[in-house]
Formats: structure tokens, C-alpha cells, sequence
């Protein structure tokens, strides 16, 4: 009996080692031929965890502390009166993800520069394939005060998930947009030393919601009212929302993210690049960030679990033919509907635990039982190799 469960431990390991193999193997074909073009494309950008947004489990509450400004097609002499109209508002950060790399009107530049100068002004550039767009002459200012509106760095994945506050670009470290409005925001509770360790890789932005979550005006409407108290010590940001506000259709500066209504599938971007910068900042500001798994743990509980059963279904094959399949079916299901709704609960307290690797080992692996058996049996016909399934 004890030698039986040593040979079935071992051919449980050889088992999981050789799946793992096939599993790679496999892999590496339907992401290295083009003829598998269409299905990986179709998915590169899918995530189970979308699922979340899509949901329940999405606590949808507004954010109190930014609010949005929309610029529609308005031109230098009109964004330069919602300027100075937002300041007399007295907010503590306003932020421009707006980039003026040209030189036009040279009396309306000059107005617009200056209303660019105050120290809580933050400014936008953009990294444009291998080149910097800065802002034209008159409207440059202090660079520590400007920062990279860019949201994806990352040119294998359209959908916006992930955020890097800071980047080596051209030889040096910039900032983006996000972390200097945020910066600027806290002040003295902005800790440097961690927020820099923490934002030079990439991490998953905790999503607070669209622009149903979040203050937003257009500019007529922003224009009409004299004060807006409330505005007072928050941040405005002032960008892009569409023409007219919030079209739907309007994809200019829009982005795919996990709030698209459509989880899989084709559908329109569903985000302006100014409101996922929101996004950012209300995470950072409210120190909202999301627990990432480590790789090495989902690898080491991949192991674990499949291990193990590879020990009870390799045992049942043998002991319980007659129910086998239907239980291995039975468990597969069962046990990838609890994974996917425990990733989900997870992802609700901020825990990014990511479950495709576990359950695509885990029910593979299981599927390789035969294969195995198949090539165990030839090892022992010609080396008398020792097996659970072949004993003496």
C-alpha cells in the first residue's frame, strides 16, 4: 500500500511536469502562427476580471474631490477665459491634458501663457513615438510642473488596466500627469519615497467609475454660472469629454478600458483619455490602491492544486472507472466557477488575484491524464518502467 501511494505520488508530479510541458508548447504555437491570428487577437485584451466592472460587486459612489471640465473644439482665447474663470474658483490643483505645441495668435498666446503660471497649474506633454510634443514657447513653464499624459506604454494591450507614475524615457525619469496633480493635491501627505518605489512599475488602476461617477461640465455650462463653491480646494481638470459633452460616439482621445459595457467582442472605446487620468487620481489621492497577487504565489498555488488533483483523479481512473468521467467533469466546473467568483470577491476588497493560469493547468492537466498513461505504458513495455498504473 505504501509503495502504491509513493508510485502514485510520483506519477502525479510526472503527470503535472509533463502537462505543463504540452500546456507551454501549445501555447507558444497559437502565439507564435499566424494562423492563430484572429483567435489571439480576439482575447489579448479579454480579462475575467472585467467581469467585475460589469456587475453587482462595482460600488459605484462619487468622487467628491475632482471634477472634470470639458474643452470641446474651443480655441486658445476661449480655453484661456475657462481658465481664469476656474481660478476665481480658488481649486487647489487645475490640470491641463491639453498639449498647445504650436505657435499661433502670438496677443491670444500671451494670455493663454500667462494664465498657464501659477505654481497649482499642471501641465501636459506627450511621448509620440520616438519625440517629445512639448507645449509651444509662450506657454512653457517650471518641468517639474509638466508631466506625460501617455496611458499605455504597453503596445500589446489596448484596454487601459494598469498605470506607471513614472518612466525612463529618452535617459531620464518623467512623471506623468496623474502623479504631479496628485502630488500637488496632498502637498506634505504625499510620501516621495514610497510613491516613487511604487510608481516606477506598472500597477492596476482601481477604477472609480465614468463620468456618471464623477462632476463633470461642458464648457457652456461651466461658462454660464458665475461661482461654483464647491469647487473650492478640489482639483479640476480640464480636457477633452467629446463634442457635443459625453458623445458616445466621439472617439477622438478615447481608450478602451474594463468599464466598456461590452466585456468581449467589438464596441466603440468607452473612456476619454482626461477621465481615466480622474481615474488615477482619485486612486492616488485616496491612497485606493489594488493588492497585487505575485506571480511566484499563483505559480507555487498552480502547482499545489493541480498536484493534488492529479493524485485524486489518477487514484479514482483506477479504483472508480465507472464514475470517473462524469466526477472529473463534475469537479472541473464546480471548482473553475468557485475561482472565477472568489477572483471576483477578491477584486471587490482590492486583491488582484489573476485565475486563468491556475484553472487553465489545473483543468489541462487533468484532461492529460491518458496521454500520460499512453506514454507511461510504452516506458514500461520497453524499460519496465514503475508505475502506479503498472505494478508488479
Amino acid at each position: 500500500m505504501k509503495q502504491s501511494f509513493k508510485l502514485l505520488m510520483k506519477d502525479a508530479g510526472l503527470c503535472l511536469v509533463f502537462s505543463v510541458i504540452v500546456i507551454y508548447l501549445i501555447s507558444f504555437l497559437i502565439v507564435n502562427l499566424s494562423i492563430f491570428n484572429p483567435f489571439t487577437n480576439a482575447f489579448k485584451d479579454f480579462s475575467f476580471l472585467d467581469l467585475y466592472y460589469s456587475q453587482e460587486m462595482f460600488d459605484k459612489k462619487p468622487v467628491k474631490d475632482i471634477v472634470v471640465v470639458n474643452i470641446e473644439h474651443k480655441d486658445r482665447f476661449q480655453i484661456h477665459q475657462l481658465i481664469e474663470h476656474v481660478k476665481k474658483q480658488k481649486p487647489k490643483v487645475i490640470g491641463l491634458d491639453i498639449v498647445f505645441k504650436d505657435k499661433k495668435d502670438s496677443y491670444v498666446d500671451s494670455l493663454l501663457g500667462n494664465s498657464l503660471q501659477p505654481d497649482n497649474v499642471i501641465l501636459s506633454k506627450a511621448f509620440l513615438g520616438k519625440s517629445w510634443a512639448y507645449n509651444a514657447a509662450p506657454f512653457i513653464k517650471n518641468p517639474e510642473l509638466v508631466g506625460y499624459s501617455n496611458l499605455n506604454f504597453n503596445l500589446k494591450t489596448d484596454v487601459i488596466r494598469e498605470f506607471e507614475g513614472y518612466q525612463n524615457i529618452s535617459d531620464s525619469t518623467q512623471t506623468s500627469f496623474s502623479t504631479l496633480v496628485s502630488k500637488q493635491f496632498l502637498e506634505d501627505k504625499w510620501n516621495h519615497k514610497r510613491m516613487r518605489e511604487k510608481l516606477s512599475k506598472p500597477i492596476p488602476i482601481n477604477y472609480s467609475g465614468t463620468s456618471d461617477q464623477f462632476f463633470t461640465f461642458s464648457y457652456q455650462e461651466f461658462m454660464e454660472t458665475d461661482t461654483h463653491p464647491f469647487l473650492k480646494d478640489k482639483i479640476v481638470l480640464i480636457g477633452y469629454l467629446g463634442t457635443p459633452h459625453n458623445n458616445y460616439y466621439d472617439i477622438e482621445d478615447k481608450f478602451f478600458t474594463p468599464l466598456n459595457i461590452k466585456t468581449a467582442g467589438k464596441s466603440p472605446p468607452d473612456m476619454f483619455g482626461v477621465l481615466i487620468h480622474a481615474n488615477i487620481i482619485a486612486m492616488l489621492i485616496n491612497n485606493d490602491f489594488i493588492k497585487v497577487i505575485p506571480n511566484w504565489a499563483i505559480l507555487f498555488i498552480t502547482g499545489i492544486i493541480s498536484y493534488l488533483a492529479l493524485l485524486y483523479f489518477m487514484y479514482a481512473s483506477t479504483k472508480k472507472p465507472v464514475s470517473y468521467m462524469l466526477n472529473k467533469k463534475i469537479v472541473q466546473l464546480l471548482f473553475t466557477v468557485f475561482l472565477l467568483w472568489f477572483s471576483l470577491w477578491l477584486y471587490k476588497i482590492n486583491i488582484l488575484f489573476k485565475p486563468e493560469l491556475i484553472i487553465a493547468v489545473l483543468v489541462l492537466s487533468v484532461e492529460f491524464i491518458g496521454l500520460y498513461k499512453i506514454l507511461i505504458f510504452k516506458l514500461n513495455k520497453r524499460y519496465k518502467w514503475k508505475s502506479y498504473f503498472f505494478q508488479d
